[in-house]
């Protein structure tokens, strides 16, 4: 494949990102288009390829594998250490604004008229910018609040995201270090979910996918998060809840989501998930309780699917 079969390729799957941002009546910010982008292109890559692919890795392959979230994080660090600076320099010149009164005191003696009036048109003209920097501070403020927002969601579900997942876990672990806390998670797992995208296509599975967020959104405590761990997992962190009453809860989710019928075109789509829960023990890392819910997780699934298990 040449570089111009590549670049029809590519043209390709954007085609393809932006008909199936259309059909989940998703806009096509920047944002949603790339982590579209990346899942499609994943889903189509073929061995036909990926020689061509390895090549141009600087294309491609940085965009797909970023794991890396401390630069985002560092983007945003210097971002918000800019506002901040810029705001100390606009009060800094709103404290040192000239006081016309000790001017025209100093001057009495002087014909100071057209100076008077050249410093009052300076006065106006300050006052007027300094306006117009406190609103852009403002803008700017609000921008970097929404990009930091949109970052930690999950666009097709708009549950958190693994990224807002780990950070959540490590504030949480971290004011508990040396503690045993009252804290479980449950991982959720769609069963067969790759029938689904075979059998009724990529926009089923994606509306399915979007239906399970809803349930787990309309379904617990509003203090509760909800995260997309990626594909058709999810994960939920139950804080202050101990496992008997989580593995309550994660049974009350996969019978809502047993007995659900979700139509889709002329057809209607059975869905069940299985659940794989555990709890806090003292000196835990991220990686080693979300490991728990997965090994818990991957039993439920040997048992038969469609149950919750514990570990």
């Amino acid at each position: 494949m040449k570089d111009t079969e590549l670049n029809d390729y590519i043209k390709e799957v954007g085609d393809s990102v932006f008909k199936h941002l259309k059909e989940l009546d998703i806009p096509p910010y920047p944002k949603y288009y790339q982590d579209s982008f990346i899942e499609i292109l994943k889903a189509k890559r073929d061995k036909k390829i990926d020689s061509l692919m390895k090549k141009n890795s600087y294309l491609i392959e940085s965009i797909i594998n970023i794991k890396d979230h401390k630069v985002v994080d560092s983007c945003y660090s210097i971002a918000k250490e800019s506002i901040k600076e810029f705001s100390k320099t606009n009060e800094h010149i709103k404290k040192s604004s000239i006081d016309l009164n000790k001017i025209t005191k100093d001057l009495e003696d002087f014909d100071y008229t057209k100076l008077i009036k050249s410093f009052d048109e300076f006065h106006k003209n300050l006052i007027y910018t300094l306006k117009e920097a406190d609103k852009t501070i403002i803008r700017l403020q609000e921008e970097i609040l929404l990009l930091e927002k949109e970052s930690n969601i999950d666009p097709l579900t708009k549950l958190y995201n693994k990224r807002a997942l780990f950070r959540d876990l490590e504030r949480i672990l971290e004011f508990g270090k040396d503690k045993k806390l009252d804290l479980s998670i449950i991982m959720f797992d769609l069963d067969d979910f790759k029938k689904i995208n075979d059998n009724y296509g990529h926009v089923a599975g994606d509306k399915t996918l979007i239906y399970i967020a809803k349930v787990l959104q309309n379904n617990l405590r509003s203090e509760v998060k909800s995260y997309r761990f990626g594909g058709d997992e999810f994960v939920v962190v139950l804080n202050r809840i101990e496992l008997d009453e989580a593995q309550k809860i994660a049974k009350r989710v996969l019978k809502i989501i047993s007995e659900s019928k979700l139509r889709y075109k002329n057809s209607t789509i059975h869905i069940t998930m299985s659940g794989g829960a555990t709890e806090h023990i003292q000196n835990d890392t991220v990686e080693s309780i979300i490991e728990r819910a997965d090994e818990a997780l991957y039993k439920a699934k040997e048992e038969g699917k469609n149950k919750v298990v514990t570990k």
